[in-house]
């Protein structure tokens, strides 16, 4: 790839402005601007991207998916900008197209995908196993809202809305072709055929996990890995019999449910609904993450019974546990291996556990 000069990214800097918001620098506001820098970044880290799952797959090399149920990223644009080597670069660009460098950068919100130390630790093993070229995902929930923000009033703490995707959506890329299904409740109904139990899951409400990737750049590497986020969509926005008859709230009813598994953070859980909500996060982002992964590993190499020679999944907290019976059920419901067969390769692919010892 050509090497970015202070000329080049005013070029592209000007481009992305023009073609995504319809103006000129002198005409952008801050917030264009910052959204124009992520989205210039963003194309560099796709193209490598692309490269480097190329070569993953034609080398037919082991990956690690990294599992945590919230990833502390921080602020994109100046890191991104130090690992591809052109923050001086664009600083400069910056600069020159009329706009204070500092102030860009500073706009940019902490993506409101973590809390603490352990979506901190998520977030710096992805950092280093991409700088180390290790082929890596990391898969968590694309939240709406974060956490909170917290605002003091009267001694007291108020928790806001963290509206991060405002700005921070110039760094996601969404992927519908790659939406998988996860079901909840529902009857089980089994029987047999040529020997096998098969198992249905029927009259389950079906939610639609919709994968938006940020990609993950490595320092003095063009090796790139990607953070994988999946956002909550009903399979039936509105019921459009309801709707007709001006029951608008309840014929609204599932799409909103469905969203909710998205909509923050650790919700609290200090009544019954809370705790549901937070165990259907947990087998929602589980559930979608195994069926990609195995979708991706079948079409490769035409088995699940290699998984656990080429597919190594590290569980961050107990958050992602469901992984290893959700595993079980893919290997044994979906690929109609037996419970030793399977056992067998779950243990040997869920091998790795990580915790924030501070947050213990």
């Amino acid at each position: 790839m050509t090497p970015f000069t202070k000329q080049t990214l005013k070029s592209a800097l000007t481009a992305k402005l023009m073609l995504n918001f319809g103006k000129t620098p002198e005409e952008a506001t801050n917030q264009e601007m910052m959204k124009a820098s992520a989205l210039v970044l963003r194309d560099v880290m796709a193209i490598r991207g692309v490269e480097t799952n190329k070569e993953t797959r034609r080398e037919h090399k082991k990956q690690v998916h990294y599992l945590s149920l919230e990833f502390l990223m921080g602020r994109s644009l100046m890191k991104n900008a130090y690992n591809l080597e052109v923050l001086p670069q664009l600083k400069e660009a910056l600069e020159e197209l009329g706009f204070k460098a500092a102030d860009i950068f500073e706009l940019e919100p902490d993506a409101g995908l973590g809390n603490g130390g352990l979506g901190r630790l998520a977030a710096c093993y992805l950092d280093s196993m991409t700088t180390l070229d290790i082929p890596a995902t990391g898969y968590s929930i694309c939240y709406e809202l974060g956490i909170f923000k917290q605002k003091i009033v009267e001694g007291q703490q108020v928790e806001l809305p963290d509206n991060w995707k405002d700005l921070g959506a110039a760094w996601l890329m969404p992927k519908p072709a790659e939406t998988q299904e996860v079901r909840f409740g529902g009857t089980v109904r089994e029987f047999w055929d040529n020997g096998h139990l098969h198992i249905v899951n029927e009259d389950a409400t079906v939610v639609q996990a919709v994968p938006c990737d940020m990609e993950i750049a490595g320092y003095g590497t063009e090796h790139v890995n990607v953070l994988r986020l999946w956002d909550a969509r009903s399979t039936q926005p509105v019921d459009m019999s309801l709707f007709s008859r001006g029951e608008y709230l309840k014929a609204a009813e599932d799409e909103a449910m469905a969203e909710t598994i998205a909509k923050v953070l650790y919700p609290e859980d200090n009544h019954l609904e809370g705790k549901s909500l937070r165990l259907k996060q947990q087998y929602f982002f589980v559930s979608a993450t195994l069926q990609s992964i195995a979708a991706k590993h079948t079409e490769l190499y035409g088995t699940m019974k290699n998984f656990h020679e080429k597919n190594v999944i590290q569980i961050n907290d107990t958050h992602p546990a469901l992984v290893i019976p959700e595993l079980m059920r893919i290997l044994i419901d979906d690929a109609g291996m037996d419970w030793d067969e399977a056992w067998d390769i779950t243990t040997r692919s869920c091998l790795l556990y990580t915790s924030d010892a501070a947050d213990e």
